[in-house]
């Protein structure tokens, strides 16, 4: 393996969230042991990436929409319109990614979104029955949201891929040259 061969491998397993594909691995039933033989990962780094899963969980994700939604018109009696009368959910989940907290849930990876049950009780659990329309549009937005960040997650794997298999290709080349 040359060095620029080596370098794309590297690159490669650091786009790939190597924490995911661990616990990925673990919950389709590869022991902890046969972890550590594929990767080479220490047995230590496996039980912490194991005892804290990336998996957002309600609470987290309900914590970050208090501080996310904290501006957002609460006095419905006051007939302020509503987020979800002014904005739509694109709109909603742009902002989302641009924001780095958002990003940090990692609710959206190259393995998965979260299912819209777990966003839904998210935000019912953050909102009361009159916003149930903000209630709606913020689910939307965190779908949406959470699915591009799962495509650029899987094109960035893909892309160290393909980055991979270009070099092993030229060195290859190289070689019978």
């Amino acid at each position: 393996m040359t060095r620029e061969e080596a370098e794309a491998a590297l690159q490669a397993w650091a786009t790939v969230q190597r924490e995911e594909l661990v616990q990925a691995a673990y919950e389709a039933g590869v022991s902890k042991n046969r972890i550590h033989v594929i990767t080479g990962l220490a047995r230590t780094t496996i039980d912490r990436i194991l005892e804290n899963p990336m998996a957002a969980t309600q609470q987290r994700i309900t914590e970050y929409l208090q501080t996310f939604t904290s501006a957002w018109p609460r006095q419905s009696w006051y007939r302020q319109p509503t987020m979800a009368s002014a904005y739509t959910a694109a709109q909603v989940a742009q902002a989302l990614l641009r924001d780095a907290q958002f990003r940090a849930l990692r609710l959206g990876t190259w393995l998965s979104t979260p299912d819209g049950k777990l966003l839904a009780a998210a935000v019912e659990a953050l909102l009361p029955p009159p916003y149930r329309e903000d209630a709606a549009l913020l689910v939307d937005a965190l779908q949406l949201a959470a699915q591009q960040q799962h495509e650029e997650a899987r094109q960035k794997v893909f892309a160290g891929i393909i980055g991979v298999a270009a070099a092993a290709a030229i060195a290859y080349g190289a070689s019978q040259g």
